[in-house]
């Protein structure tokens, strides 16, 4: 959509320079994933960007083939030559997403078959004959790692009817002839079930992360079940105390393995003997998001997770003599990001595991996907394979400075995040050198966490857009996060809004006796669980503003109108609304239920959010707005999610949390913090 034209009022500077970055930010082609082929002669990379979604291929050294297709899910038959991937129809037909083959030789493309829903996860079986999707039924809830809007194949259904057995996951299976013209692809199950994640390697064999509920929520009740893909029987294999996700099968097909955590999943492996039972559980290998058995080792992993505020690669050999059940050995960690399709570190390996591709990007270093050697001498030396970035974000981001941080908490406890400025900018209303206005972004999920990357995006894009204009952003992770163990992700269950509350408002602290921040000069912002946090933060006094995105205010009526109420509030011990005792604790977290702070707040949501639903953000407006004395304001923009995508709406908003925070920061409103000046 058009961006809107720029205003005939001259900018100031810093609104300038934010708006410039998030522009530059706008218009990256971001690599989401990398895959090699069989043979490591090539490897196809699924780019996003303004111009959509499509699979480039290019060589190990970066030359590019000049072999570009609009699709996304790239998989490559065993050959080497042949690529199966999901196309999309236009914005403006009624087509149905399909299956195609692509010929990487001619460039010669083939629809295999329309796909019923939204593909959701692709797999090819070793031998390449067969083909397995995980597909989300029209209208399935999303989460909000995925906008939190519902898959849509059409236009939007007037009316929009809600059943207990529609818009489900599921699998559908078939295979592949010699010489495909079309493909048919039969309903696999699991009957009943929604499949959330599912590993395979051919045959009538797959595990998957299933649960009864269809919506969201029931992600956080699943449990991994082997399914036969000849009649859709399962039989439960674990049942988790977390979450789980990245089900992968070894070679021969006689163990499953999964990462267990907690929400937004980086945990711990969980090895299950397919024919015995036998469980597994190494408590030495954490924050892992994706895993790959050795196929020349079955007591060995290879595990790409979170590091602190970067990402590493791990050897994990399993050990019962050894402390926490395994050996571990790092073979790469890095102040980086390593991405994968579901936005966690994860790889891909060509078929005899020596070159891995993946996405990456640091401070400094725009995303790039990148592939690198597993053994020898220049083993985990990532080189990059594209560079799509225009020089507009690199140079808009050059003044950008991001180093890591760490403070104790008031109870003992050590918290890390990441400070972000400009050296060579001057701080909003300030005439000489000094501290800066501090400004603290509170990540989503809990269990997200910032890590140092090249534009971090949570919270509307504003970290690198407002340290640019002359801010110190600090981005705490705080106890929920994840990169920093199991148990540090676990503290704030039974403890949400006070423990990580305190980690949140220590850092206050000690970037202000540290020199950098200015006193009594803090805004708070935050997105989801982060915008929950910003609003809890905005009664403390440690902060003159505060920004409110897409957050849960009203964890009772979260409980019953969001789709992910029922597992999320149970997985954090917030409350049960099935019981008084558990609607008396929902209430007690809540912000629309307590006295409204001294605080300016700025509440921004979008319309269509389905895991904080917009009725949250006008509960908290007309709270606020009538029982206190600081300004209250609210923005709901048509169209969106949880996440905001129209780049217009995403300018607008940002604009309006940099503008909200140098009035009442470092402008004139600050002054007179308690003079209500809004027109």
């Amino acid at each position: 959509m058009p961006r809107p034209a720029p205003s005939p009022v001259r900018e100031r500077p810093a609104a300038a320079t934010a708006r410039s970055v998030l522009e530059a930010v706008l218009d990256l082609d971001h690599p989401l994933e990398a895959r090699p082929s069989p043979d490591g002669r090539l490897v196809a990379v699924t780019v996003a960007g303004p111009g959509g979604t499509r699979v480039h291929l290019v060589d190990p050294d970066g030359r590019a083939t000049g072999c570009t297709l609009a699709g996304r899910l790239p998989r490559w038959l065993p050959g080497s030559r042949t690529l199966l991937l999901v196309t999309e129809p236009g914005p403006d037909t009624t087509a149905l997403p399909a299956l195609t083959l692509w010929d990487t030789a001619d460039g010669r493309t083939t629809t295999l078959a329309p796909l019923p829903g939204e593909a959701e996860d692709l797999l090819v079986a070793d031998g390449g004959g067969e083909v397995l999707l995980l597909v989300a039924d029209d209208g399935a809830e999303r989460d909000g790692m995925h906008l939190g809007l519902p898959v849509r194949l059409g236009r939007e259904p007037a009316p929009e009817s809600f059943r207990p057995d529609a818009g489900r996951r599921r699998l559908l299976h078939g295979t592949l002839p010699e010489h495909p013209e079309t493909v048919v692809l039969r309903e696999a199950g699991p009957p009943g079930l929604t499949v959330w994640n599912v590993a395979w390697r051919g045959g009538a064999r797959a595990v998957a992360t299933v649960s009864e509920e269809n919506l969201p929520s029931g992600y956080y009740q699943g449990r991994l079940v082997h399914i036969d893909l000849t009649d859709g029987g399962t039989r439960t294999l674990y049942a988790p105390q977390g979450q789980l996700a990245a089900p992968a099968l070894t070679p021969d097909g006689r163990r499953a393995v999964v990462v267990e955590g907690i929400s937004i999943v980086a945990g711990r492996p969980v090895l299950v003997d397919l024919a015995d039972g036998t469980v597994t559980r190494p408590t030495a290998a954490e924050d892992a998001t994706w895993l790959l058995p050795d196929p020349h080792d079955p007591d060995r992993l290879l595990l790409a997770g979170w590091a602190g505020t970067g990402s590493r690669i791990a050897r994990v050999r399993l050990d019962p003599a050894a402390d926490g059940g395994a050996e571990v050995t790092t073979v790469w960690r890095e102040q980086a990001v390593l991405g994968g399709p579901s936005f966690q570190p994860a790889l891909a390996l060509s078929a005899d595991g020596s070159l891995a591709a993946t996405v990456l990007d640091a401070p400094g270093r725009p995303p790039r996907a990148v592939v690198a050697a597993t053994t020898g001498p220049d083993a985990w030396s990532w080189r990059p394979v594209t560079a799509l970035d225009p020089d507009a974000a690199r140079t808009a981001l050059a003044p950008v400075r991001t180093r890591e941080t760490s403070w104790t908490a008031t109870d003992g406890h050590p918290v890390h995040g990441l400070l972000l400025d400009a050296p060579g900018a001057p701080a909003p209303g300030a005439e000489r050198p000094g501290p800066r206005p501090l400004a603290v972004l509170v990540h989503g999920g809990p269990s997200w966490q910032w890590s140092a990357g090249f534009a971090p995006g949570d919270v509307l894009g504003l970290a690198p857009a407002l340290a640019a204009a002359g801010w110190l952003v600090l981005l705490p992770n705080v106890r929920g996060s994840s990169g920093y163990g199991l148990d540090h992700a676990r503290r704030v269950v039974g403890d949400f809004g006070r423990g990580d509350l305190d980690d949140l408002l220590t850092g206050v602290t000690a970037a202000v006796e540290s020199g950098e921040a200015a006193p009594g000069r803090a805004a708070v912002l935050g997105h989801s669980y982060g915008g929950y946090l910003a609003a809890e933060a905005a009664r403390s006094g440690a902060f003159r503003a505060a920004v409110v995105v897409s957050a849960p205010t009203d964890w009772l009526s979260f409980a019953h109108t969001s789709n992910i109420g029922g597992g999320y509030e149970h997985t954090y011990g917030i409350g049960d609304a099935r019981t008084p005792e558990g609607r008396a604790a929902l209430v007690d977290r809540s912000p629309v239920f307590r006295p409204a702070p001294g605080t300016p707040v700025l509440v921004l949501h979008g319309e269509r959010d389905r895991v904080t639903p917009v009725s949250q953000a006008h509960e908290l407006y007309r709270a606020w707005s009538r029982g206190g004395t600081a300004p209250v304001e609210l923005h709901v923009y048509p169209g969106e999610g949880h996440e905001f995508t129209d780049p217009a709406h995403l300018l607008d908003a940002a604009a309006r949390a940099e503008a909200w925070l140098a009035r009442r920061v470092v402008g004139e409103d600050a002054a007179h913090p308690a003079k209500d000046r809004t027109p």
